[in-house]
């Protein structure tokens, strides 16, 4: 099933077939129909035109920014060197998990697995506080 775009592509694609669409048409309609083609075709080349300085305006920057990076002593690997030294600032921290091991208000004891950085589950903070304890104190060993 062609669509109604390929269907009209298919009838304005030989002479013979323009003529037995047009062939209840008159003199009038067709020249409107013309003419509104002839704008559509006009508003086409507008836009190429346009595209074309653009792109033209793009090439011009580049080959002036070229021309300083030229002058200044730059390459494009310089450039690059630039983006890889800002990915080594960022690094990954080493963060040791241990098994802790802390009793709650009703008496429950109670083990729990995380770091000595960062938050605390309330029951844990609750007893860090009750007991003046540091957290490390709390670490177990791992069974």
């Amino acid at each position: 099933m062609m669509n109604i775009f390929d269907e009209l592509l298919h009838r304005l694609g030989s002479k013979t077939r323009i003529r037995s669409l047009f062939k209840d048409v008159g003199m009038d309609e067709m020249e409107r129909i013309i003419n509104r083609l002839n704008e559509v075709l006009e508003e086409k080349n507008q836009e190429k035109e346009a595209a074309d300085i653009k792109r033209k305006q793009k090439l011009q920057s580049v080959e002036e920014i070229k021309k300083v990076m030229e002058a200044k002593g730059l390459s494009m690997s310089d450039l690059n060197l630039l983006q890889e030294v800002g990915k080594e600032g960022k690094r990954k921290r080493n963060v040791s998990k241990h098994n802790f091991e802390f009793q709650t208000n009703s008496g429950d004891t109670v083990r729990w697995f995380g770091s000595t950085t960062g938050r605390l589950p309330k029951d844990f903070q609750d007893y860090l506080d009750r007991t003046g304890k540091k957290r490390i104190e709390c670490v177990v060993e791992s069974e």
